[in-house]
């Protein structure tokens, strides 16, 4: 990504120089410390204190999940109205036919909003220093769920900025956003679940194969990424793929929708350069 990208320079002053970073950021590290104390309170007052040296295997994976969840909720938003508010300010006209290439519009755009998952990432990097000094939870393990968790936060704003090309209304942009999201992370896996419920009832059971397809859809999930990882719950020996870690394809298959939405993207904004 060019640093000297106009679009991206502009972008960065705009967000960082207003205080919704400043919100966004603190918000975010107040929600996370406040459920790590709770849950903390509650495990050092119920448990034995021979135990108390796992408590970063309990913490550790509480505050990965939590952050998770706070990824798919709040990235979508960050390029939701990337474009759709430039045609309501009516300078979107402007922005087209300015000497910007449309790619560096799209890669402007998505890296100032990348700058807020950044910083939201590293935000929260003392609180998981903190949990993995009680033990229990293995470096590495924390760092590959890091990954995951960013790569889905580039993916989530990567598709909310294709949507935000094709509506026009930011309010619609971000609703259709958050519920492509939803789609992503949970109508998946569990139609995958529901399927699987409902050949369990027939008589024999699944097929090897139904199996076999119902975990590939499971495999697209970022928790079940996060799940495999921490605590650790590899998938079964007779599935495919099963030799291949699962966070190694959730990760393939979030960069393949990145790819696809960033593609459409800029097309559908050379589309708009050339009919203007």
């Amino acid at each position: 990504m060019n640093l000297s990208n106009p679009v991206l320079i502009k972008e960065m002053r705009s967000r960082m120089r207003g205080k919704r970073a400043f919100l966004v950021l603190t918000g975010y590290v107040l929600v996370l410390s406040a459920i790590i104390g709770l849950i903390y309170l509650v495990f050092t007052k119920n448990v034995p204190r021979a135990m108390l040296n796992q408590a970063g295997a309990v913490l550790t994976p509480v505050l990965i999940y939590v952050q998770m969840g706070l990824i798919c909720i709040v990235s979508p938003t960050f390029c939701a109205s990337a474009i759709s508010s430039e045609r309501e300010q009516e300078t979107f006209d402007l922005l087209i036919a300015s000497l910007a290439r449309p790619s560096t519009i799209v890669f402007g755009k998505v890296g100032a909003a990348l700058s807020y998952l950044l910083l939201t990432l590293f935000g929260s990097l003392p609180l998981i220093a903190l949990t993995y000094s009680l033990g229990g939870v293995a470096l590495g393990r924390v760092a590959i769920a890091y990954l995951v968790m960013f790569v889905a936060g580039v993916t989530y704003c990567s598709l909310s900025f294709l949507w935000s090309t094709l509506i026009r209304r930011g309010v619609i942009s971000q609703l259709v956003s958050v519920f492509s999201v939803i789609l992503l992370v949970a109508a998946l896996p569990a139609l995958a679940l529901f399927l699987t419920a409902l050949a369990s009832n027939f008589s024999g059971g699944p097929s090897q194969t139904f199996i076999n397809i119902t975990f590939l859809m499971l495999r697209t999930n970022p928790f079940a990424a996060i799940a495999s990882l921490i605590p650790g719950f590899p998938p079964p020996p007779n599935v495919w793929l099963s030799s291949v870690p699962i966070w190694v394809s959730q990760v393939i298959f979030y960069l393949m929708i990145t790819a696809l939405s960033l593609f459409l993207s800029l097309k559908r904004l050379e589309r708009a350069r050339k009919w203007l």
